[in-house]
């Protein structure tokens, strides 16, 4: 027999019953407190952003965290701002890009939040190599997420981990192509250079972007007829200052398939001082120009056959056949040249006497038996390596030993 000391059972569950279903709403509403308070972080992230950034995609501006980045733009910029390059990339002092070549793909790491990091590869667009972090950014991948411990995004036109699709569109427009979930947008920036931007849409929102330079920025070489082209022109821009196809088929800019020249005249007018017993960096400077007025008529001389490549559709190595033709002003000029030396003569007086002696011969300038030579083709490393094109130089201008 129950005793009525105690209530029944059915009266003992319902205070308990409430109690708990009073405890998930109080659990309920700190979570949906909590989550109030994050996107409120977020909106005031987002505002202060867009005082930072426009509304225009092709700007290449980003914000993460608070800080402004652009793409492209000097690696540094980054590791100033707090992160770090990880992997191969990390020893700064050791690795060197070397011109116009892209890096692997890699990461940098934010110091504040470690889990997190953006994927980069460089680009090295100077003239001579350099460390990875004064190269540029080629391409960028940053990972757009909600969570309390990522790092917050914010792109043009105020587009966050909380946009849509629909927002995308609305803020850049229709995308130039688009495949299941991602969006692709393509433009040219300020520095003419073509942009091709990624943006990916995973269970409804926005939650990837991926900034690269375009193929179209650079000249393919992809098969032997385009080979054949690359290493001509790039002899024509370097011995005739002849650019129009290097720059053309954007083999290079004007800018520097220019350097690539004038480098060349220097190159051959202080070898030519050299082998005259001339002092070229005491000389005068109407003296140096002299020589390098002799040197740009008689590069201008060496000719070659049309390169014959080997190289596979789609292939990566392979080879290149040159036959060259080097000039004989070396060996026209030297008993004038042997004249001068003999005359006792020194100092800016001897270097005039040289130049005097030797420019009339300039006209007369032909060419050496020809000279055939095959070279290794690796796409990866600048099509032709550099101690190659060097040497290619060097038996153009009678310079090889």
């Amino acid at each position: 027999m129950q005793s009525s000391y105690y209530p029944k059972l059915e009266e003992r569950i319902k205070p308990m019953k409430k109690l708990l279903l009073m405890s998930l709403f109080v659990i309920l509403c700190f979570q949906l407190t909590a989550c109030s308070s994050e996107e409120s972080k977020r909106e005031k992230a987002k505002e202060e952003a867009m005082a930072l950034i426009g509304n225009e995609l092709e700007s290449g501006e980003l914000v993460i965290d608070g800080t402004k980045y652009a793409f492209p733009s000097v690696i540094s910029e980054w590791t100033e701002s707090g992160w770090h390059i990880s992997n191969n990339y990390e020893n700064a002092d050791t690795f060197e890009l070397e011109f116009n070549i892209e890096s692997n793909e890699f990461e940098l790491f934010n110091d504040e939040k470690e889990s997190e990091y953006v994927g980069m590869c460089a680009i090295n667009l100077g003239n001579e190599p350099v460390k990875i972090a004064q190269a540029e950014t080629s391409f960028l991948e940053v990972n757009l997420s909600p969570k309390k411990d990522g790092v917050f995004v914010v792109l043009p036109g105020g587009i966050t981990c909380d946009s849509t699709k629909e927002d995308v569109i609305a803020a850049y427009g229709e995308p130039d192509e688009e495949d299941d979930g991602l969006l692709y947008y393509t433009y040219t920036n300020a520095d003419g250079l073509d942009i091709l931007v990624e943006i990916r849409v995973s269970f409804e929102t926005v939650d990837r972007i991926q900034y690269k330079m375009d193929d179209s920025n650079w000249g393919s070489v992809t098969n032997a007829e385009e080979c054949s082209e690359f290493v001509d022109s790039a002899l024509r821009a370097s011995f005739y200052g002849d650019y129009a196809v290097y720059v053309e088929k954007k083999f290079d800019t004007e800018e520097n398939a220019q350097l690539l020249y004038e480098t060349e005249v220097d190159y051959y007018s202080q070898a030519l001082m050299y082998y005259l017993g001339v002092d070229y960096e005491t000389v005068s400077d109407e003296i140096a120009e002299g020589f390098r007025e002799i040197s740009r008529k008689v590069i201008e001389k060496v000719k070659w056959d049309a390169p014959v490549s080997d190289l596979g559709d789609g292939a990566i190595l392979g080879s290149v056949e040159i036959t060259m033709y080097p000039v004989d002003f070396l060996d026209i000029i030297l008993e004038d040249a042997q004249a001068v030396a003999d005359s006792g003569v020194e100092g800016d007086e001897y270097a005039q006497g040289m130049l005097d002696a030797i420019t009339p011969w300039v006209e007369q300038t032909s060419h050496r038996e020809p000279i055939t030579k095959t070279y290794d083709v690796d796409l990866n490393n600048g099509v032709i390596s550099t101690e190659d094109w060097d040497e290619i130089d060097d038996i153009l201008m009678d310079l090889a030993e």
